[in-house]
């Protein structure tokens, strides 16, 4: 057998022998070795006497590999044999580079040769409902042979990098029961085609895992904790051999909005998340970064819930967490309160913090919202985005549509909602959340440091509408959010030669440099915005 550095592929086993309960009464790890590296993989039962692994070889080489199973006399789950493994020669960079990885106290992913990884996903909780091979009744006019697999091929087209998914819709129904069952194995094949075909386009999965919090609290099972691990541990198995990031499940860092009334099952303390998180995180000889997608929070107004920071967060010390999956919509008609992103910079252990989750376009934001809440995130310490869009993020949802809805600036209509997702998939926001990574990228933007509302770094002339991050004074990022002409004044200047050029987020257009010397006191006045909407600038130090 040979294979490519990087990519899944599987080995088979047949069982000798029945069990009652296959995914409880017997497991088999396969442990892969080349050299000085070792990788332990656990097989899934895949239906009837059926085991497979799924791994990725890390490098190239002879790798050998080996059983080992619970049940000693099972002879048709064991074995041994080599396989040659060469370097992946294609053009996707998750496989020339390796998977994604996070290092302590470094605030952003890269991947496993080190190279910085600027993360930009697109939502799709409903993932499992989208048409896999047929357009559905929300195509429309649009001739499209799989909703599904358009979308993937889309987004990819589109520049996206993630693809943030949820298991709801998947075809399997074991939480409810108490057990995981021959009739639950069509769903997590039809979840398998849909992961490889993510994989296969190149895309990071940022997915979460199982179920949705609401399901798991139904569970009879839901504070059986060895049961809880041997769902990590099939995940794992399942999936870990993609481009994975885990984030256990959607808004369950703290308790699933434990306050409100009709969801008191459980608590921060006892959350069954963090056990799936145990039994995923020791299953995973990849050991992607792992989080748990936090509960919404909106700090300026106040709303309610009980929303997380990381300073509180339940899995704050989880064996295997790295990173925070925040959520951050803030009022847009306000200025800007950095109180919110200043407790990941502060409070979030040196982790990777990335704004998962915020107002998605033609639901809760339009154009401006979907598109300034990603720069307002990256420049205030969060170093990716996840953007949505509606009859995306959650297909065929009903959530939010019958009634309007403001951000704080503009007023999304019921009219405006009632869009599908071939008009959704191509809205302008969709394609200036690219403009802006395509902006870092040119840069070292990983050198960025928030400096949110300090006086050392900018002073605006009015109210604290932007959200500026620099590499000491060498490079400094502004992106002005105001509806005006205001700007400000940089402070605390080197000596020396600088640039500034205006960029504009909404046609990625930049206007001409000019060169400016810092006045006697080390500042300088910007000039006014080109016009009254949302504008960044860049300075830059030149000698």
């Amino acid at each position: 057998m040979t294979v490519k550095t990087w990519l899944a592929n599987e080995l088979e086993f047949t069982s000798s022998k029945k069990y009652d309960n296959p995914f409880e009464d017997v497991d088999l790890d396969v442990t892969f070795v080349c050299g000085d590296t070792a990788l332990t993989v656990p097989a899934f039962w895949d239906g009837g006497d059926t085991w497979r692994v799924r791994f990725a070889l890390t490098k190239e080489g002879v790798w050998t590999y080996s059983t080992a199973c619970t049940d000693k006399d099972n002879a048709g789950l064991s074995g041994t044999g080599e396989i040659s493994c060469e370097k992946y020669d294609g053009d996707l960079e998750i496989y020339q580079r390796g998977f994604l990885k996070t290092i302590p106290n470094v605030r952003y992913f890269m991947y496993d040769d080190g190279k910085p990884f600027f993360y930009v996903g697109d939502t799709h909780w409903n993932m499992c409902s989208e048409e896999w091979d047929e357009g559905g009744e929300h195509a429309g006019d649009l001739e499209c042979a799989s909703h599904f697999k358009y979308l993937v091929d889309l987004r990819k087209e589109q520049g996206f990098n993630v693809y943030q998914s949820e298991p709801l819709g998947a075809g399997y129904e074991f939480l409810i029961g108490e057990r995981l069952g021959e009739n639950c194995i069509p769903g997590f094949q039809d979840l398998d085609r849909r992961f490889k075909y993510i994989a296969d386009a190149g895309f990071v999965h940022a997915n979460a895992q199982i179920i949705f919090p609401r399901f798991m609290s139904r569970s009879p099972r839901v504070f059986d904790v060895d049961y809880l691990k041997r769902l990590g541990r099939y995940w794992a198995a399942r999936y870990s051999a993609y481009p994975c990031l885990w984030t256990l499940g959607q808004e369950c860092d703290n308790n699933f909005y434990f306050e409100r009334g009709d969801q008191k099952v459980f608590d921060k303390e006892n959350n069954p998340f963090k056990f799936i998180a145990e039994g995923l995180h020791a299953n995973d000889a990849y050991k992607h970064p792992l989080t748990a997608h936090m509960e919404f929070t909106r700090v300026e107004t106040g709303n309610g819930m009980d929303g997380t920071i990381p300073s509180v967060s339940a899995f704050r010390d989880v064996e295997g967490h790295t990173w925070y999956g925040y959520q951050w919509s803030r009022d847009l008609g306000k200025p800007i309160d950095y109180e919110f992103a200043k407790d990941g910079y502060l409070n979030g252990q040196g982790k990777v913090c990335i704004l998962y989750e915020s107002r998605y376009d033609h639901l809760w934001t339009k154009e401006f919202g979907a598109r300034s809440e990603g720069w307002e995130g990256i420049l205030n310490g969060l170093f990716g985005y996840g953007y949505g869009a509606a009859d995306i993020w959650c297909y065929k949802s009903t959530y939010h549509q019958h009634f309007d809805s403001n951000d704080g600036l503009e007023t999304v209509t019921v009219e405006d909602k009632k869009i599908w997702w071939p008009e959704a998939a191509k809205l302008d926001s969709a394609y200036q959340v690219i403009y802006m990574k395509e902006f870092f990228e040119k840069l070292e933007w990983w050198k960025l440091v928030p400096r949110f509302d300090s006086a050392a770094y900018f002073i605006s002339d009015k109210e604290n509408y932007h959200s500026i991050a620099t590499d000491e004074r060498k490079t400094i990022v502004i992106y002005f959010a105001n509806r005006g002409f205001e700007t400000g004044k940089l402070t605390n200047l080197d000596k020396g030669n600088y640039t500034y050029q205006w960029f504009n987020p909404r046609t990625n257009e930049y206007l001409p440099e000019h060169p400016f010397v810092p006045d006697a006191r080390r500042q300088y006045r910007i000039e006014e915005k080109p016009d009254k909407l949302d504008w960044t600038i860049l300075i830059k130090k030149v000698d």
